[in-house]
């Protein structure tokens, strides 16, 4: 369950980091849940936040060295895949689905590999994204 803990905070900075490129996100209070995990996690994305959340996601994790690759929009769906190094060896092919203004999904295949050490884990997960409303002041 830690690896999918892990994988989910990728997916806060990578998801909406493309979001805007294809239909528009709406700022405010949002919600992430992991298919299959009763665990949900909070995000406010601020106004800022939805016009450059790439360069957004490079300052909160700046041992990170992640990269997108490959991006292709069919109607309110876009792949891409992503590649890090940093702080650990992670490789995935996102689809993200904008649904609406409050709500998107994003599926992900990846490899993982924590700290250079024993073998690469990898699977599937989905991530559902809601806006629940205005960010609390």
């Amino acid at each position: 369950m830690p690896t999918r803990l892990a994988l989910a905070a990728v997916l806060v900075l990578a998801a909406p980091a493309l979001a805007q490129q294809g239909p528009q996100i709406r700022p405010g209070l949002w919600e992430m849940t992991l298919t299959g995990m009763k665990q949900t996690q909070k995000i406010c994305f601020t106004p800022e936040m939805v016009k450059d959340m790439k360069s957004l996601s490079q300052q909160r994790t700046p041992d990170s060295d992640c990269k997108s690759s490959g991006e292709a929009v069919s109607g309110n769906t876009r792949t891409f895949n992503v590649s890090c190094t940093k702080p650990n060896k992670y490789d995935a092919k996102i689809s993200l689905t904008v649904n609406g203004p409050d709500n998107f999904t994003m599926t992900q295949n990846y490899t993982m590999e924590r700290g250079g050490k024993g073998p690469s884990q990898s699977g599937t997960m989905s991530v559902a994204y809601r806006r629940l409303g205005d960010c609390p002041k």
